[in-house]
């Protein structure tokens, strides 16, 4: 009787994030080779969060979500909080608004998809702002930058 939970589309919000100008990170790991060992956890892992342009990606951030749609619910959930925190504290600093129309942005889960999968079993963590994107791979080193681009699918 377990339903989905109910998210928007990836694409909506990448779009509001591009529009308040915060960064959208993704964070994927593929675990599928793990399915022959039942001691092991398998399937794909994801997160999907609203962050200050200038937050950093983190080395203990690991995607803990079963699906992408239950990243994007999760996201969804905590979205309040996470535009109040990305507010500038200074009462001087402009606050970003949204002053164009929405912009068409194409769908990125089959390019995260297919990072996951040349990364098997380590995470990958993809950050969207306004001005291109930057994936990260985490390793026992912590936090390594292996791309930037505009688009995700420029890198393939």
């Amino acid at each position: 009787m377990a339903t989905p939970p109910d998210g928007p589309p990836l694409t909506e919000l990448l779009r509001l994030a591009l529009g308040l100008d915060l960064a959208l990170v993704v964070a994927v790991c593929d675990l599928r080779h793990n399915a022959a060992d039942p001691l092991l956890a398998d399937g794909l892992r994801w997160s999907v969060e609203v962050k200050p342009l200038g937050a950093p990606v983190r080395p203990d951030d690991f995607p803990y979500r079963p699906s992408l749609a239950a990243a994007l619910s999760w996201c969804v959930e905590c979205l309040t909080d996470a535009v109040a925190g990305a507010a500038p504290t200074d009462p001087t600093a402009p606050i970003p608004v949204p002053c164009s129309g929405p912009r068409d942005v194409a769908n990125p889960e089959p390019e995260l998809l297919r990072l996951a999968a040349q990364h098997a079993g380590q995470v990958v963590t993809v950050r969207f702002t306004r001005a291109g994107c930057t994936v990260h791979r985490h390793d026992d080193d912590g936090v390594s930058l292996l791309a930037e681009a505009l688009d995700l699918r420029d890198l393939g």
